[in-house]
């Protein structure tokens, strides 16, 4: 593998996260470490593994979360010096004791990257031919430092992302949420270890828990699905604190969207607009046949879901599903666009409830402008920056405790508490109590 490396085909200065050579999109993007050529994952148009197929170029680099890939063996590239190259490179730039001290792991990237295809890694010999490359490659890049942008904040509190709202600085609030948002409702979140709904699908005997939300496993047995989907039908929950808490931003005309990751409807519940969501992995509020793609009417769905039996297509006898997005599907074209449109114009971020592990949901954090302020309020810190991308020159996710950070807040605890200190600091307390108050089925 090594000698398919062309460094003199590298960009000596790389504007990261890329741009896309066949489709110009900046979203999610790989570089071949042969050519040097930039080019988007499966979950934009796949033109990473159109290169691969055109040029039989095998290697690429993610520039999600540093990850390599070898698309001629399907897998991971890793081995362990990588680590300790990575953060020798991250203790020139920001300081060894302290780079260190504010990262919540060490070593090189583990999560799935942005492509989304099943972690494999390889051994031996062509690992320390891969890590060549990657060397060789970081060798390639010119590291540029620059300026950090102003914000509106006046400091890096709770306090002062409310003092910008109240100053009439954030009237394009986007707010993004995850399932941990509704767990105060009494729907389990998927990822908590003892109570998360993929630790509680054991006793539906999956291959493994994702598969309830696999195309070709619900084709072959749709029972599984049906049997959770009776679980978080909506109906049976009623909307928490965070979910008044967007209604109200909505109320007072600061809200310029929520993408939600959810699939239980309660932000339709709390009677959220549908102009001002965005339902990225879609929701239970409609169905249709897997095959034909005719519209079911959801009375009909929900009446089988609670009798325990499987909703068939009225024209060609296909299964039906709920319009949530399975892996490997794509997300609704209405997640793009605003996507687009949206973030550009976003002046304050408010991530509430989510690991950030799924892309590319996870990934809308960067897109916001550099100047944007982004508050976390999460019972864990997520989606933190890795350095080693940083010291490529680019924002791979919020800066907590990091001496470059200047826009990123986390309140760490509790969601539903969170928010209800961020309301009660903003002077909203009883007008969201109220609406709590009277929530409905």
């Amino acid at each position: 593998m090594a000698s398919d490396y062309h460094p003199e085909n590298i960009p000596e200065t790389i504007e990261l996260p890329g741009i896309c050579s066949v489709c110009n999109d900046n979203t999610e993007n790989w570089m071949c470490l042969q050519c040097g050529k930039t080019n988007c994952s499966r979950y934009v148009q796949g033109h990473a593994a159109q290169h691969y197929g055109d040029t039989e170029h095998p290697i690429g680099v993610s520039f999600t979360d540093l990850s390599v890939w070898c698309y001629k063996c399907d897998s991971y590239i890793k081995h362990p010096s990588l680590a300790d190259l990575l953060w020798k490179i991250h203790d020139v730039k920001f300081g060894g004791e302290e780079g260190n001290a504010n990262t919540t792991e060490q070593g090189s990237p583990s999560s799935p990257s942005s492509d989304g295809a099943e972690e494999k890694t390889t051994e031996g010999e062509s690992d320390e031919e891969d890590l060549g490359l990657l060397e060789k490659l970081l060798g390639a890049v010119k590291i540029e430092q620059k300026e950090l942008p102003k914000t509106v904040l006046e400091d890096l509190t709770l306090e002062g992302v409310v003092k910008a709202i109240k100053s009439g600085k954030c009237k394009n609030i986007i707010v993004m949420t995850g399932a941990g948002i509704s767990v105060a409702a009494g729907i389990p979140d998927f990822r908590t270890p003892g109570t998360g709904l993929y630790d509680n699908l054991q006793k539906y005997n999956l291959p493994h828990p994702t598969a309830v939300f696999e195309m070709d496993y619900f084709r072959n047995n749709p029972q599984p699905f049906y049997l959770l989907a009776k679980e978080l039908y909506p109906g049976l929950y009623k909307p928490t604190h965070v979910h008044y808490f967007i209604k109200l931003l909505h109320e007072k005309g600061l809200l310029l969207r929520n993408f939600t990751q959810n699939i239980d409807t309660l932000e339709r519940v709390a009677e959220i607009p549908g102009e001002a969501l965005v339902e990225a992995h879609g929701s239970f509020a409609s169905a249709r046949c897997i095959d034909c793609k005719t519209e079911e009417k959801m009375d009909v769905v929900k009446e089988h879901v609670f009798k325990q039996t499987i909703p068939r297509c009225s024209k060609c006898n296909g299964l039906v599903k709920p319009d949530i997005v399975f892996f490997g599907e794509s997300l609704p074209s209405r997640f793009f666009s605003l996507m687009e449109q949206d973030f550009p114009k976003c002046d304050l971020l408010i991530v509430i409830g989510t690991s950030l592990q799924v892309h590319p949901f996870a990934s809308l954090t960067n897109r916001v402008s550099d100047a944007t302020p982004r508050l976390l309020i999460n019972n864990e810190v997520v989606g933190k920056a890795y350095p080693q991308l940083m010291m490529l020159g680019f924002d791979s996710g919020f800066r907590f405790g990091m001496p470059s950070n200047y826009r990123d807040i986390a309140v760490v605890g509790d969601c539903q508490e969170g928010v209800k200190k961020l309301t009660d600091l903003l002077g909203w307390k009883d007008e969201l109590e109220a609406l709590v108050k009277n929530a409905k089925l």
